[in-house]
């Protein structure tokens, strides 16, 4: 008997972004959200109220429960006698309400946007700013597709409705407890199909390489301070992925002792590179296919193992 009424608390949520570029974005979220029964709140359910478009919009974050926050190409409107954006300003009054917040990022890599709804200029150097804020306040989710973003918010809002005392059943939606390992799975196979998908993995350490420039470049990566491992996951079958981690991930993952366990969050990446070969019939070229886990975060180690062999 499934427990997913327990929901019917009908937990607020609001969903934040700029509004025409993303219509079809935040439609997908709705109706995520609706499959776990909470009360969705956004600028699509404002209609007529009795004080400013700004100081209603932040009545509304501020008596929700969760805000989740979509930021595209645009920085969006500053209303008058302001300085930041109304989804700016919809983001900051949630932090100083303290509610958990989820953010997803557009992927500017793999998801094209018209030309219309992306902002230059003084919009953009803004946004750019505000991106890098998210990027070091939160673990942020880039997502493609509005399906990706839906299965994303999908997978991520059980987890914030336990942090709030919502009570939820294990059989929601993307909330399977073998997902991550059916999903790489596929990923295996099906790398370019199954890209940009967030993890968790957990592994024991073993040896890590660096990564030429040609591999980097192709999963779009930092060259010259990225990491690569091929690693077992700790699963009931074995499975082995590439592993890679850069910048301070890196030498997070290089201070982990050797057979230690670690659990950690990434997303899939791949990307191809040309390389080319010489013979008979002269230069040709070859492509060379890449793809694993990049990692976001080491979330927890552990290092009795490591400890043990050490005795």
């Amino acid at each position: 008997m499934t427990m997913v009424g327990e929901l019917k608390q009908h937990v607020p949520v609001f969903v934040g972004s700029t509004f025409e570029d993303l219509k079809e974005y935040r439609r997908a979220v709705r109706d995520s959200l609706s499959q776990l029964e909470m009360f969705v709140r956004g600028m699509e359910y404002f209609g007529s109220k009795p004080g400013s478009p700004l100081d209603e919009c932040l009545a509304v974050v501020a008596s929700c429960k969760v805000y989740i926050g979509i930021f595209g190409m645009r920085y969006g409107s500053i209303p008058e006698g302001h300085d930041r954006s109304m989804t700016h300003l919809e983001y900051d009054e949630a932090q100083r309400c303290q509610l958990p917040s989820l953010i997803y990022i557009i992927d500017e890599d793999e998801q094209p946007v018209l030309p219309k709804y992306v902002d230059t200029g003084p919009g953009a150097d803004a946004l750019q700013s505000l991106k890098e804020t998210l990027k070091k306040r939160h673990l942020v989710s880039t997502f493609t597709s509005p399906d990706d973003l839906a299965r994303r918010v999908l997978h991520d809002v059980p987890e914030v409705l336990r942090s709030i005392g919502t009570k939820v059943d294990a059989s929601l939606p993307g909330d399977e407890p073998t997902s991550f390992v059916d999903l790489l799975r596929k990923f295996t196979l099906l790398p370019k199909l199954f890209r940009a998908r967030d993890v968790t993995i957990e592994f024991e350490q073993g040896q890590f390489h660096s990564v030429a420039a040609d591999e980097c470049e192709a999963l779009r990566l930092e060259t010259g301070a990225t990491i690569c491992g091929h690693m077992k996951l700790s699963t009931e079958s074995p499975l082995f992925i590439y592993v890679y981690a850069s910048g301070e991930i890196a030498e997070q993952v290089l201070d982990v002792p050797r057979g230690a366990h670690i659990r950690a969050v990434g997303s899939t990446v791949y990307g191809t590179s040309t390389e080319i070969e010489y013979g008979e019939d002269g230069a040709v070229d070859k492509i060379q296919e890449h793809s694993g886990v990049s990692l976001r975060g080491v979330t927890a180690v552990d290092r009795q193992e490591s400890s043990q062999d050490s005795k």
